[in-house]
């Protein structure tokens, strides 16, 4: 990136231009949010990634669908420019919801609130990034090299099929820009937490609950053992996160049960962190409190994480610049969630998080929502982020 000391922030020129769309945009949002698109719910996905395509080609984007066999598709979509900046814009289309919650709980607007499945988790932010675009290409900016809009079908449950095709655009990629949504209108997200994912599974001593207990181990309170042992991690290291998020067993009323199961979420800093949360799990499953009983342990690593580079930082300074012309104090923070963003900062690309709109409830049906008028707001930061990362380039 070239010296920048000379550009002019632009912003505040583009604040008006989303204000004036946003009905138009709030209709749009509306059609998206009343499709029920939970990760895995092919219909409702490809239904939305429809419209999308329809709506990108009318910006003059091509586009590729990438279907994928359980989850439905995977959107690109491309636009040349005449400048050199190659930038990656992404966002997901599903949600953690299950099919019904759009009939439940369809789009409403109240107070100037609106709420509905994946309204801010993250449906605004995919829309809210068609309208950012819109107001560049109205002022016939195209000073990128090109601009590749990904919106992919399985975020929710870790990108488990779309992160080859993240990590190969990437790959080809200067910068990256995720929609996530943010709890203010200042904030943008400088570095987030890596995850694993365990399933602890012990196996005990099966015996007659009632005639001969004492001839059974139970697989389940050796469990409970561990889990409190478990929870004791927390405590382990800063920035360490160890939690059970899923139970099951052996379900006869009867029995002393034989198998019992829990799924394991670490998140740490640093790869360190989860190392060091693994070799702990690993004494934990290696003892035992109820005799006779075994356990296994299996880690299935997740998205690593990620801190600030010099060039994460230089696009954080770009997005104070731009806020600033908004009248926005705009600073960066670490998150614990994870992201696409840990996915495109793996392969070297440097990603700024949570461009997208203000709101909060994620993952509770009966809470989620947006703030309207953070749509214009945060739309303009991203039109004025972009311009501002091609006139550096």
């Amino acid at each position: 990136m070239q010296h920048t000391a000379n550009i002019q922030p632009s912003a505040h020129r583009y604040l008006n231009m989303l204000n004036s769309y946003q009905e138009e945009l709030l209709f749009r949002l509306e059609t998206l949010v009343n499709i029920d698109s939970g990760s895995g719910n092919i219909e409702g996905v490809n239904q939305i990634m429809g419209y999308l395509s329809q709506w990108l080609e009318q910006l003059g984007f091509t586009v590729t669908l990438h279907e994928t066999t359980n989850l439905g598709d995977n959107l690109v979509a491309r636009r040349k420019g005449q400048g050199s900046a190659r930038i990656m814009l992404v966002g997901h289309v599903d949600t953690v919801y299950g099919r019904g919650a759009a009939s439940t709980h369809p789009f409403t607007v109240r107070d100037g609130l609106a709420y509905g499945p994946g309204v801010i988790d993250m449906k605004s932010g995919v829309v809210m990034c068609l309208y950012s675009l819109k107001t560049l290409f109205e002022t016939d900016f195209d000073q990128f090299g090109e601009l590749c809009i990904v919106f992919n079908n399985d975020e929710e449950i870790g990108s488990l099929e779309s992160a080859a095709l993240l990590r190969e655009i990437a790959r080809d990629m200067d910068i990256g820009l995720v929609l996530e949504s943010s709890r203010a209108a200042e904030i943008v997200t400088r570095a987030r937490k890596g995850a694993d994912k365990y399933v602890l599974e012990v196996l005990g001593i099966p015996a007659h609950s009632g005639a001969e207990p004492y001839k059974g181990r139970s697989a389940v309170i050796e469990l409970a053992h561990k889990m409190i042992a478990i929870h004791h991690l927390n405590m382990l290291s800063p920035g360490i996160t160890c939690n059970v998020t899923r139970l099951s067993s052996s379900e006869a009323l009867n029995i002393i049960p034989e198998m019992a199961r829990c799924h394991i979420s670490v998140r740490a800093l640093d790869q360190r962190g989860l190392d060091l949360a693994a070799k702990a799990l690993e004494e934990i499953v290696a003892g035992h409190a109820i005799p006779d009983t075994r356990a296994t342990l299996t880690r299935n690593p997740g998205r690593r994480p990620y801190q600030a580079t010099p060039e994460l930082q230089r696009l954080i300074d770009f997005a104070k610049v731009e806020g600033a012309d908004l009248g926005l104090h705009v600073s960066a923070e670490g998150k614990g969630g994870v992201s696409d963003a840990n996915t495109l900062m793996e392969v070297g690309t440097p990603a700024l998080d949570s461009l997208g709109p203000i709101g909060g409830g994620m993952h509770d049906l009966n809470r989620e929502y947006l703030r309207i008028d953070s749509l214009p707001l945060r739309g303009a930061l991203l039109a004025g982020l972009i311009e501002h990362i091609c006139k550096a380039w």
